[in-house]
């Protein structure tokens, strides 16, 4: 893998987020909705929830609030797409299934334990937005009615996403076209 590839998430500086909700706009807009997980998650207050049986793996969720609305973003489905590759899982029309580095994780705790081991590398795992009663994913945050509706949860939405370093679609192990190689 060439540098470039490493870098899959897009950046977008402090001033842009600072001064321009239609820079926020936009980068959400090419923003296909998975994070690359890593410390930051733990740093920014996000906790695990271990599997609930079956139904229900096992995600990390941060609730906010603007004051007059509840806001939830939910990190879900994670998977290691290097590990994929080296065993050609299910992502790659095969039956096997890497190891889940969360399996054993009953705590954020133990989650934060996983993450901090120095042989952990970025998961990818999908971002689902929550807003109020509402579940969005997260192009529908940068669609022009939710930011005319919504000003102060786009906000918090989108500089949320950001730091946690939402991935653009077109650089997305999971999402973008393979190109034949």
């Amino acid at each position: 893998m060439g540098a470039e590839e490493h870098d899959i998430v897009a950046r977008v500086s402090r001033a842009d987020i600072r001064s321009s909700t239609g820079a926020l706009a936009a980068h959400l807009a090419q923003a296909c909705g998975h994070v690359l997980l890593d410390s930051r998650v733990i740093q920014q207050g996000y906790r695990f929830h271990a599997e609930l049986g079956d139904e229900i793996p096992a995600f990390f969720n941060r609730r906010m609030s603007t004051g007059s609305t509840n806001i939830a973003v939910t990190l879900q489905a994670g998977f290691d797409p290097e590990a994929e590759a080296r065993i050609r899982g299910p992502f790659t029309g095969h039956d096997n299934w890497s190891t889940d580095p969360f399996a054993d994780c009953r705590s954020t705790a133990d989650a934060r334990a996983v993450i901090e081991a120095d042989d952990y590398h970025a998961s990818i795992w999908l971002a689902r937005i929550t807003v109020g009663f509402d579940l969005l994913e997260v192009g529908d945050v940068a669609e022009p009615l939710f930011l005319a509706k919504h000003p102060n949860e786009f906000r918090l939405i989108a500089e949320e996403l950001v730091s946690l370093g939402v991935v653009q679609g077109h650089a997305c192990p999971v999402c973008r076209e393979d190109d034949g190689n």
